[in-house]
């Protein structure tokens, strides 16, 4: 659908974290699979770089701060891979809502492409070459 739009890419970092090969803790990727749209704060209102997180404790004490210190990702390895989402900052979009499976990245590229493929098919019959 991106791509009907205009786009030329698309982002797929929330997706991949939680994809089967991904080295990250099994708590971070099932946090984006059961999580929600509404479940992600924007942090660095008005300064850079501007990030989307799941919503924790952290996250939501942070989420009306000006400026968040890089050293609010605190033990950035207690969170990859122990599993702690309040040690660091758990970057994720608003996406995790579609996520429904850890799957690997094989299936999930496969799919995208597969949709890729449908919607440009469709297109061309609604619109023509």
């Amino acid at each position: 659908a991106a791509f009907a739009l205009g786009a030329e890419g698309v982002q797929m970092g929330t997706r991949m974290v939680a994809a089967a090969e991904s080295p990250v803790h099994a708590n971070w990727k099932n946090a984006i699979v059961e999580g929600a749209e509404t479940d992600t704060v924007f942090l660095n209102r008005f300064s850079r770089p501007a990030l989307r997180a799941l919503r924790t404790e952290r996250t939501t004490r942070l989420e009306h701060e000006d400026a968040v210190s890089m050293m609010e990702f605190g033990a950035v390895k207690d969170l990859y891979f122990g599993g702690d989402l309040e040690a660091s900052i758990a970057l994720g979009g608003q996406v995790m809502g579609r996520i429904t499976a850890v799957e690997p990245v094989a299936t999930i590229l496969d799919r995208t492409m597969r949709e890729f493929d449908d919607v440009m098919r469709s297109l061309h019959t609604k619109y023509g070459a």
